[in-house]
């Protein structure tokens, strides 16, 4: 007796785990697995939307810097830097292609103007806002450069996507003023302000509701003009 009591006994602790029992865990296996892969996708959202904050700021950084290096050279090199008896004319630095005439035009959403901006030679630089069909922003900033011993339209080559306003740029009179285009040439600007407010095309996944990150660059720079 005591034998057959010790078999029953060992198929007893020998029995699996009951249907019951394996689909509680089964339903447990997965509540986890579902937390975690859902707090993976939601990390890795953040991750996203914060390298698409930092890229916009980079992007945005090096169009101002690259603005600023041009403007910086606006009017470099000047007629006072020549031998006036190799210039074609010392009133006229048009008729000068090695000579830089400084600012040519200017708005608030373009501006033109002529410098040695790269040691290449003279080249005639175009910044301007290009507004959309429907008149509003988003708008692109385009730049391009052209030789001025070329001449003819340049090709715009760097551009800066989802710029939220048209107005970018200022301009301020030797002495601080702001310069009124009404009542004065653009041979007295002498500083140049520079705004970019730029906005992501994807919404950040860490608000509740759709926001879109923005990021503003502000900048002066002096210029010989």
């Amino acid at each position: 007796m005591r034998a057959l009591d010790k078999r029953k006994c060992g198929r007893k602790a020998q029995r699996g785990f009951s249907l019951l029992e394996l689909l509680v865990a089964v339903a447990i296996l997965t509540t986890v697995i579902g937390v975690v892969t859902s707090g993976i996708s939601q990390i890795e959202k953040r991750s996203a939307s914060d390298v698409n904050k930092v890229g916009l700021a980079q992007e945005s950084r090096q169009f101002m810097d690259q603005i600023l290096r041009d403007l910086r050279q606006s009017g470099f090199p000047s007629t006072v830097m020549f031998d006036p008896s190799t210039l074609a004319s010392t009133t006229n630095c048009s008729l000068n292609n090695n000579v830089a005439c400084g600012i040519k035009t200017f708005s608030a959403s373009a501006i033109q103007f002529e410098g040695d901006i790269d040691g290449s030679g003279v080249s005639e630089v175009y910044i301007q806002v290009v507004v959309p069909a429907g008149g509003s922003c988003p708008c692109v900033v385009q730049r391009g450069t052209v030789l001025k011993s070329v001449g003819g339209t340049p090709d715009y080559y760097t551009e800066l996507d989802n710029v939220m306003s048209q107005n970018i740029f200022t301009a301020y009179n030797y002495d601080g003023t702001a310069w009124d285009s009404t009542t004065e040439t653009v041979d007295l600007i002498k500083n140049v302000g520079v705004t970019l407010y730029v906005q992501s095309p994807t919404p950040d996944v860490n608000q509740s509701t759709p926001t879109y990150p923005t990021t503003t660059m502000v900048s002066e720079v002096r210029i010989n003009n």
